[in-house]
């Protein structure tokens, strides 16, 4: 399976995003590994790092500064979609 899109974004602590992906999935991604790269450098300004926004499926700040949905995807520590976990929680034996 490919990456997904982009459908929420939420600038978190420490130059992390909250985002949620079109499947459903929810993740963290860190942005500071990109912080090495020139062109992400005016990210380290966290008044335009809070700036975060969704355009077209990927993340977007002010300047035109983007990052793909294919490295967000990649990158983020994800997790799966609420509405499978409670399926899975359904199947659970019942204790007892």
């Amino acid at each position: 399976m490919g990456y997904q899109l982009i459908k929420e974004a939420k600038a978190l602590e420490d130059y992390r995003v909250a985002v949620v992906f079109d499947n459903g999935e929810s993740g963290i991604f860190d942005c500071k590994p990109y912080f090495d790269m020139g062109y992400y450098k005016p990210l380290k300004d966290a008044a335009l790092f809070k700036c975060v926004r969704v355009s077209y499926g990927w993340l977007n700040w002010p300047g035109d500064i983007d990052i793909g949905a294919d490295d967000v995807w990649a990158d983020a520590e994800r997790s799966a979609p609420k509405t499978a976990r409670r399926r899975t929680a359904k199947r659970e034996p019942a204790m007892g």
